[in-house]
């Protein structure tokens, strides 16, 4: 019975408690832009759903909030502000009341800038040029001074040292002064900008079933060339692109500069983790064009111990079978891309049966952004249409393409467009059962819709010239197969 009668004591007096709990309210009465920050940091407002606030406590943030709003005004360049306030208590409710008036904003006056070190004696370079820093300065006479803008403006002033000739650049002292007479602001900065740093040798950590020259041969940096951290970044990107490797990381130390030749180079540290050697792929499935299928791949980044990348794969279908093997060589000093593949195909679809074995060579150059090829591939097929004669073909080719890439990313986009333009032809006759041209463009658009959501849109466009003279390997099939005629598509 005691117990029962204390258990609903308890319950009552939580009751009670809950029943008579305090309500705290902040109410801001002044400019819209400003009541954001101040919701945003201003404490008496971030506290007042604290469950552990009470009264007493309210009563402090209160009494110091008009100061803490002054501080927060003033990094928006308000040192003029007037702060009203005012707080009601009453039991059950606490409410604070604050009127601004931010007066006028302070306006920078004079900008001051001095830089140091090897800069001052560099003019070869019309971006660093003493001029040209100085001119680049965001926070400009006449502009509203802000905390965050001041930052932002020195931020970027060191930044275009930093990344480019003078990676040891820093802030040796920075003052703004302000007058809350006149609302204005002195602006004084001074950079030191260090010796002017070149690049040194290059070591390479974590390599041990490649060879060296697939790192050294797409290296863009020499021993010698003047500090660039595009140029170091650049070579990630192309290393990471190789496929030789799971992880790339590049960095120069900059603070232990060796002195060679007079000049202060940074060595170039490289280390790499090795995807593995040999990797082996299954799979299967099922498509509506040429029934179930069967899949194998194998893949060997170091065939023949040299670096080159075996990719061989044969892949049986119902109506269709193919069997591909590719050898790509590593990237040459003079950034060529060099391959060669062999391909035999047969497809028997709606009655016609094509045998064809294909070899070829390719060279590609360029950036991701802008990549182009010349090949040369040598064809022969064998056709048999049910009800006629079986027809042979042989076709030897120059080809040439192109890729314009503008992306975010060039492995895995969310935002922009790729263009791929490809054209074969057989320009002599002797070589061939005639001349043609096959002509194929396709594009790609990346469109972010959301944090999770992205729209690709792909639009395809094929044509063959002269396809009387064309191998049927060289048409494009749409609809049911005719053979020897035009089709387009898109």
């Amino acid at each position: 019975m005691f117990n029962r009668v204390f258990f609903c004591l308890l319950i009552l007096a939580f009751s009670c408690n809950v029943l008579a709990a305090d309500t705290y309210e902040v109410e801001l009465d002044g400019p819209s832009d400003l009541e954001s920050l101040l919701e945003q940091h201003l404490e008496i407002i971030t506290s007042k759903n604290n469950p552990r606030i009470n009264p007493r406590e309210f009563q402090r943030l209160y009494n110091k909030a008009p100061q803490q709003i002054k501080g927060l005004l003033e990094t928006e360049g308000l040192f003029s502000a007037q702060i009203e306030s005012k707080l009601e208590q009453t039991p059950g409710k606490n409410i604070a009341y604050f009127t601004i008036v931010p007066g006028p904003p302070v306006l920078v006056d004079q900008v001051d800038i001095q830089l140091l070190g090897a800069v001052t004696a560099q003019s070869d370079k019309p971006t660093q040029s003493l001029a040209a820093l100085r001119d680049s300065w965001q926070l400009k006479p006449g502009m509203q001074f802000k905390q965050e803008t001041w930052t932002q403006a020195k931020r970027q002033l060191l930044t275009k040292l930093l990344l480019e000739r003078y990676p040891n650049a820093s802030i040796s002292s920075s003052q703004a002064s302000i007058n809350p007479k006149t609302n204005t602001a002195n602006l004084l900065i001074h950079i030191d900008s260090g010796p002017l740093l070149y690049f040194g040798e290059v070591a390479i950590e974590g390599l041990s079933r490649y060879p060296q020259k697939v790192i050294h041969n797409i290296n863009p940096i020499k021993p010698g060339d003047e500090f660039s951290q595009s140029q170091l970044l650049n070579f990630q990107n192309r290393l990471q692109l190789t496929g030789y490797f799971k992880s790339v990381e590049i960095t120069a130390d900059t603070r232990n500069p060796q002195t060679l030749d007079g000049k202060q180079q940074a060595p170039i540290k490289v280390v790499v983790t090795e995807n593995q050697e040999i990797k082996l792929g299954v799979g299967a499935g099922y498509s509506t064009n040429t029934g179930a299928r069967i899949q194998t791949t194998l893949t060997d980044l170091n065939f023949l111990q040299d670096g080159w990348r075996l990719t061989s794969s044969l892949r049986l279908e119902q109506l269709s079978q193919n069997l591909l093997a590719e050898i790509r060589l590593p990237t040459t000093r003079q950034g060529y891309r060099d391959s060669i593949s062999g391909n035999v195909i047969r497809t028997d679809i709606e009655g016609q049966t094509t045998t064809s074995g294909l070899v070829g060579v390719r060279r590609a150059w360029g950036l991701p952004s802008f990549e182009q090829y010349v090949g040369s591939n040598l064809l022969t097929e064998h056709v048999k249409l049910d009800g006629a004669e079986s027809d042979t073909n042989y076709a030897a080719t120059l080809s040439y393409g192109l890729t314009l890439r503008r992306t975010d990313n060039n492995l895995n986009p969310t935002r922009g467009y790729l263009l791929n333009a490809q054209f074969t032809g057989a320009p002599l006759e002797q070589l061939s059962g005639g001349q043609f041209l096959q002509s194929y463009v396709r594009g790609f658009g990346y469109y972010p819709i959301g944090s999770s959501t992205q729209l690709i849109t792909r639009a395809e466009l094929g044509m063959v010239s002269g396809s009387d003279s064309a191998p049927v390997t060289y048409l494009f099939r749409a609809g049911p197969c005719r053979r020897r005629s035009i089709r387009t598509w898109l």
